[in-house]
């Protein structure tokens, strides 16, 4: 691609924008047209409440509707009953929920732990599954979901969220098109707040054998990020990690942040209370089983890491180099592909403050000098980044849509994505490169396979 045709192609902040968001413009499918989708939500927790929840009824109630909520916490049931307003029955018995209800669809939303569980489940009793990243938390519970899903032949997404926003559709068009040749390496470097690390230390997140640590539970989506923007799937993995601040490593601790004799010395004090749909969904209930969402940060029971680093083979050639930084004083990542034409680039301070994203060109310059190009794309509104209201679309309101850019994934895909976590964690703990086909029977790819 010449310098003109590239500007031609990237210039404005809308190029490109068809395919970045697929639904845009096209006509409305008729809600009286078709049928209404029978879903169930399992996982009255903050996310399984508040997307799946009260967004799907006020967004997508002509399209879908909620037949059960299920939990296995009884209060928080209730509670999130009366927040997501479906008016429909609860439970607290998964199984006796599809059998009476029937939904075609389950949506999972539990602790990631139990995703396995709930989604083998739901598809030996006959539903496709929507299920939140991360698939799952270890190589053999993936490969349970694997074995699933070839016996039931249902269908299960993975909501990537992360593939959506319109300025990383944009990358992808832009990677498809050959506009820096065959990617060689990637950068990838994510920062994670203080504040938000701390929450995830709090809650069950920070215990290994729950949340699988932040490679899996929150790499996967950087992971997935990188595996779908190379279109090709990773081979082996190196890594390091370490934990520095939190868990035994702290000064003092606590029974919770509420009943603490050092809030006033403690810097991570934060009072549920004063929150108060996390007060009546998480601390109202917490009699029902001993969760607790406001733990002690410094609690002996923490076994993750706040500092990240590794590197990743793909099938394809390409090497990701990735660190993910959870210990620092604001949230945002830096990402760059390098490439035999040139370059291109994108970082993101936070949530964004502009009304656009900026993605830099930088082509190969071995003879003479050549100006980088810059190419604004514009945030559309919504959650993480605009990408929500795109992934939603695509779920619930128009799932005909074509997909040109392979944004929905699937049971492969997420497989993929927690794999790399999980070899970390044991590159990490037995000191050695770790092949990706040994964790699973799922024989890594240069080309992706699509999902269908």
């Amino acid at each position: 691609m010449d310098r003109r045709k590239f500007i031609a192609s990237t210039g404005a902040a809308a190029a490109g924008t068809f395919l970045a968001n697929p639904v845009t413009g096209m006509a409305a499918v008729n809600p009286q047209r078709r049928r209404k989708k029978r879903v169930a939500l399992v996982g009255t927790g903050v996310r399984g409440v508040g997307m799946y929840g009260s967004g799907l009824m006020r967004t997508y109630s002509d399209y879908v509707d909620m037949v059960g909520l299920c939990d296995t916490n009884p209060g928080r049931l209730q509670v999130g009953s009366r927040i997501v307003d479906a008016g429909c029955p609860t439970f607290t018995d998964l199984e006796e929920m599809i059998r009476k209800q029937k939904p075609e669809t389950l949506i999972v939303t539990t602790e990631d732990r139990t995703h396995h569980d709930v989604i083998i489940k739901g598809m030996e009793m006959g539903c496709d599954i929507i299920t939140e990243k991360p698939l799952t938390i270890d190589e053999v519970k993936a490969q349970a979901i694997i074995d699933a899903e070839r016996k039931y032949g249902k269908r299960v997404i993975v909501t990537f969220n992360y593939r959506y926003p319109p300025y990383r559709a944009r990358m992808k068009e832009l990677l498809m098109e050959g506009l820096i040749g065959d990617v060689t390496s990637v950068d990838f470097h994510w920062q994670i707040h203080h504040r938000h690390l701390q929450q995830y230390m709090m809650r069950w997140h920070g215990e290994s054998n729950r949340g699988g640590t932040l490679w899996v539970h929150k790499s996967t989506h950087h992971f997935d990020m990188v595996n779908w923007f190379l279109n090709s799937e990773p081979v082996q993995v190196q890594a390091f990690g370490a934990l520095e601040r939190f868990g035994s490593k702290g000064p003092f601790r606590g029974k919770n942040c509420r009943n603490c004799a050092y809030t006033s010395e403690c810097p991570y004090y934060w009072n549920i209370n004063e929150n108060e749909r996390l007060k009546t969904l998480y601390a109202d209930n917490e009699h029902y089983d001993g969760y607790i969402r406001d733990n002690c940060v410094f609690r002996h029971q923490i076994d993750i890491y706040d500092k990240h680093s590794a590197i990743v083979k793909y099938a394809n050639g390409a090497f990701l180099n990735y660190s993910l930084t959870a210990d620092t004083d604001y949230d945002g990542y830096w990402i760059t592909f390098n490439g035999t034409k040139g370059r291109l680039e994108s970082r993101v301070l936070g949530y964004p403050r502009k009304e656009y994203a900026e993605l830099v060109f930088t082509p190969v310059s071995i003879y003479n000098d050549k100006p980088a190009e810059v190419i604004k794309v514009a945030f559309d509104r919504g959650g993480h980044w605009g990408g929500d209201p795109i992934m939603l679309d695509k779920l619930f309101k128009d799932p005909d849509t074509p997909d040109p850019l392979g944004q929905q994934a699937g049971v492969r895909d997420g497989v993929m994505s927690i794999l790399i976590g999980v070899a970390a964690r044991k590159s990490i703990k037995e000191g050695r490169v770790i092949n990706i086909a040994s964790l699973t029977d799922l024989e890594p790819q240069v080309v992706k396979p699509a999902f269908t």
